[in-house]
């Protein structure tokens, strides 16, 4: 499979295993052969050392002296075996390494594959879910591939010579391997079903478990602070417990498939023994050619064995595999042009033209959305909770498409835009600032053009944050700790503006950058945005009212609808809507 264009894209590379693949397919072949000769020798001591049967005319260049010959059949004996160990090593190296490979491809791009979807597709999937598919999932198919694979490709070949050499040297003993074949097919077709059943809930009781630890883990503090945490430890061993049934189901029928198998064995080679004695018995057979059959009987049947040893390995491989291949058939991506563009200028523009959107579950959010923010403008969007002004900015940010009208960026529509030059040109600060590198100035510098330490200093003191990161513990090499816990909501949003600044994005798009700090941190974070809107264009989700007095523009939304449009002076005046916000907002300030 070929690998697509963009950096999210990853496809399976096959071209990078071919070779060790087909290095371990002729490793396996050459494995194959010596093992069809390794009862050979023995099978020739049997009959013209320690008997007096002639040499056939294919050994004919072996010595005629016994002695002499003894010697070099074990000599022989010695070199098969050691190129056999040969062989077998590197055949299963080379799968084993192919396998490996294979599955870290599958890794990624099942990574790549979740990270291009829509934040719609993250509403119904729990994360931890999607974790235990990315990691233990896949690692289960990895154990699949190196362990069960290469006993499959390297017995396949070594299981179909030997019959057919048992069918051209006595078609008894062919016809009774065949007899007993299916037997063992239907063994192994019944437990691995039920197996892989068992293996199938387990996953999916491992992957629930993985959910709920994600969940608690991330809300910590609300756990802890309503005192729940005993209630979570249940919760969490409940899914723990159905998962370790499951699993103990899978190794139950293991232990009793594998004994079976032994048994049906057992019972098979004692036929050949008693029908080859016969024969033997009656001069139609010599001893070594008993010998040999026996030894090609118990060589057929070592992929059995080892399957039903690894009938567990394979059921949870198999079973994984499902999981990992149904996200990857799942796509919620947003539709992509057939000819993306990236222009070369870029103003900052901004409009919404009838703008219609829905979340799943729920009626219509927005309705008929007509806004325009003109470039290197300040513009504010206010309304309560719910009203739909977050959502804007996501549609901006082409986290999800509208469903009727259009959202555009210097006049051109957003499905018609390459996906990440767009998010190139948006510098983007949340309400919850969320921090993905472990120092300071790594996160200033995330998602920007920079390569050092000091550019993204400088990036820093444009905005005016120097002073406050500067006097962090460690300055700008501080750990941020998981996700930024380590430091204060003010500081992480000093970071956010600070990176935002580095990334030099025409559009500046900010919801609710200062809830929740203290008067003195918000003071500098709002003198950071100041300097950051300067030449830009700045859409500001805001509940804070007084921080919107010199924006150009204010836009009133309510309930998915915008009510009011104008500047401060003139909402103010107009006595509606925005009037009783602001008195709202003036009153809690004064208290």
């Amino acid at each position: 499979m070929t690998r697509r264009s963009g950096p999210l894209s990853w496809e399976l590379d096959l071209a990078s295993v071919r070779a060790p693949l087909i290095g371990g397919l002729v490793f396996s072949v050459l494995r194959a052969v010596l093992q069809w000769l390794a009862p050979v020798p023995l099978k020739v001591v049997f009959d013209s050392v320690l008997g007096s049967h002639p040499l056939a005319w294919e050994l004919r260049w072996l010595p005629s002296d016994r002695l002499e010959l003894l010697y070099s059949l074990c000599a022989l004996m010695v070199a098969i075996a050691a190129l056999l160990g040969v062989c077998s090593y590197a055949a299963a190296a080379l799968l084993a390494g192919a396998g490996q490979r294979v599955v870290v491809d599958l890794r990624c791009r099942l990574f790549a594959h979740l990270v291009r979807q829509s934040r719609r597709f993250y509403t119904t999937r729990p994360v931890g879910d999607l974790l235990a598919r990315l990691g233990g999932d896949a690692q289960a198919m990895q154990s699949a591939v190196v362990n069960v694979a290469p006993v499959v490709a390297e017995n396949a070949l070594t299981v179909l010579g030997m019959l057919v050499i048992m069918m051209v040297v006595d078609w008894q003993f062919g016809i009774l391997a065949l007899c007993v074949f299916p037997i063992l097919l239907a063994l192994v077709r019944h437990y691995l079903s039920t197996i892989k059943q068992a293996q199938r809930t387990a996953r999916r009781a491992e992957g629930a478990s993985s959910s709920t630890a994600q969940h608690v883990l991330v809300g910590l503090a609300v756990v802890q602070a309503s005192g729940a945490e005993t209630e979570e430890v249940e919760r969490y061993r409940a899914s723990a417990l159905e998962a370790l049934q499951a699993s103990r189901l899978a190794v139950v029928l293991q232990s009793r498939f594998t004994p079976l198998v032994t048994f049906v064995m057992t019972v098979s080679t004692a036929a050949v023994v008693l029908l080859g004695g016969r024969e033997v018995v009656a001069g139609r057979l010599t001893p070594g050619d008993l010998l040999l059959f026996s030894a090609y009987f118990r060589g057929m049947y070592t992929p059995v064995r080892q399957l039903a040893k690894l009938a567990g390995t394979m059921g949870r491989g198999q079973a994984s595999a499902e999981r990992v291949l149904e996200v990857l058939h799942t796509h919620d991506e947003l539709s992509a042009s057939d000819h993306p563009r990236r222009p070369s200028k870029v103003r900052g523009e901004l409009s919404f033209e009838a703008v219609s959107f829905s979340y799943p579950g729920r009626p219509s959010f927005l309705e008929r959305i007509e806004l325009s923010v003109d470039a290197g403008s300040r513009h504010a969007i206010v309304g309560a909770t719910g009203s739909g002004k977050s959502t804007l900015l996501r549609l901006a940010l082409r986290f999800a498409d509208p469903e009727a009208g259009c959202v555009r960026f210097d006049g051109a529509d957003l499905r018609s835009l390459d996906l990440e030059w767009l998010r190139r040109q948006i510098s983007f600060v949340p309400q919850e600032t969320v921090l993905l590198r472990p120092t300071v100035w790594e996160n200033i510098a995330y998602g920007a053009d920079l390569t050092t330490r000091g550019e993204a200093i400088a990036a820093a003191r444009a905005t005016g944050v120097h002073e406050l990161l500067a006097s962090l513990r460690d300055g700008y090499d501080t750990p941020v700790g998981e996700a930024g816990s380590a430091l204060s909501g003010g500081q992480r949003q000093c970071i956010a503006v600070a990176r935002a600044m580095a990334r030099g994005g025409r559009l500046i798009l900010l919801d609710e950058p200062t809830t929740g700090m203290d008067p003195s941190t918000q003071s500098v974070v709002v003198e950071a945005f100041a300097r950051l809107s300067e030449g830009r264009t700045t859409l500001m989700v805001t509940h804070q009212l007084l921080a919107v007095r010199d924006v150009d523009a204010i836009t009133v939304m309510d309930t998915g609808r915008i009510i009011e449009h104008g500047t401060h002076s003139d909402l103010i005046e107009s006595g509606t809507a925005y009037n009783t916000l602001h008195l709202a907002s003036t009153g809690i300030a004064g208290d």
